[in-house]
């Protein structure tokens, strides 16, 4: 048994090409059921591309829209701490 977490990493990394290969394989059989290829190809675009962030939910239920602020600070010199 491996004793250390970077030992399992180690030991499933090796696997890494036969783990894309079956997943490239399930995603393009047309015989899999619908969705093991949707899991499949869903693996392999956040394997390769990373995951999507799902996007903030705003009070009625939809996205919030990010909220930008501009302000202008008006400092008399004498006051400056600069």
């Amino acid at each position: 048994m491996p004793k250390t977490q970077s030992e399992v990493r180690s030991l499933a990394r090796r696997h890494t090409r036969t783990a894309i290969k079956v997943l490239a394989g399930i995603m393009r059989s047309e015989d899999a059921p619908a969705a093991a290829r949707r899991s499949a190809a869903a693996a392999l675009r956040d394997r390769g591309w990373g995951k999507a962030t799902p996007p903030i939910e705003g009070g009625e239920g939809g996205p919030e829209e990010p909220i930008y602020r501009i302000e202008r600070v008006i400092v008399h010199p004498e006051n400056s701490d600069r």
